[in-house]
């Protein structure tokens, strides 16, 4: 059996909480998160009674560790010493946080890190086309509510709410897009960390007719062209796509199953 700490018990970590729940090949032994509320509303989903503890002991107690927070707390659980044991995984949800760390990343020498594909398709192709890359783009389109409250808005006073069509936000390289869009932009942080490319362009649109997320990847090189659209709902929380969740119980029952599809 496989024990478990969850990190931040917001929408994405209690859906993977009642989805682990029901697996008897795992075992959540913590929760976390800096709203005691947000503890109790996923404990009360779930017939397991996880503790709730500092976010040292629950890296530390169990063989896998679950990120479901946001960037700042993937630095936070990188710079664990308790992380790097054999034996331990890691699941990543705000993979930007990773992109910004990656310091702290290659230090790591016994976790095994698990980054779900997330809210795009095609990271496989783009993962064995590394080498081969010429030029990388991420066009994302959401609704303007999912961009109303982001850092690069609310810095430059962009009002979305009298747009009347599709309109381009930002354009720019994918860690200026993370700075941005911190909670919007972990495909591109998922491009970036499957593909190595360095020279990402990244490319964000608010659309106030959309009730999707959308992401649509344009990767070229001497293989050719990959090209990508997925048209995802959000979930509970409107700045999440449903398929990053379904993204990360694939990746669990990956990491506690026999048969390992890369």
């Amino acid at each position: 059996m496989i024990t478990v700490s969850i990190i931040g018990c917001g929408n994405i970590g209690t859906e993977l909480a009642r989805f682990l729940n029901k697996d008897h090949r795992f075992r959540i032994v913590a929760l976390v998160d800096k709203d005691i509320n947000r503890i109790e509303t996923a404990s009360e989903k779930i017939h397991q009674r996880p503790s709730s503890c500092s976010l040292h002991e629950a890296i530390k107690k169990a063989d896998l560790i679950i990120e479901a927070a946001n960037k700042d707390v993937v630095r936070d659980i990188l710079s664990d010493k308790s992380l790097d044991k054999a034996g331990k995984k890691f699941l990543v949800m705000s993979s930007g946080g990773l992109v910004e760390n990656t310091s702290l990343l290659k230090k790591l020498k016994n976790c095994e890190v698990n980054i779900p594909s997330g809210a795009i398709a095609g990271l496989d192709a783009i993962k064995a086309a590394a080498e081969d890359i010429s030029s990388l783009l991420l066009t994302t389109t959401k609704p303007v509510s999912s961009l109303s409250t982001t850092p690069f808005v609310l810095k430059n006073k962009i009002s979305l709410d009298f747009l009347r069509s599709r309109t381009k936000i930002f354009e720019g390289n994918l860690k200026e897009a993370i700075k941005g869009f911190p909670q919007n932009i972990n495909v591109g942080a998922g491009l970036f960390l499957a593909s190595g490319c360095k020279k990402i362009k990244v490319q964000i649109y608010a659309d106030p007719f959309t009730k999707f997320n959308t992401h649509e990847v344009t990767c070229n090189g001497s293989f050719g062209t990959i090209k990508t659209r997925t048209e995802n709902l959000p979930s509970k929380n409107p700045k999440t796509s449903h398929l990053a969740i379904l993204s990360a119980i694939a990746t669990l029952k990956n990491i506690a199953g026999k048969l390992k599809i890369a």
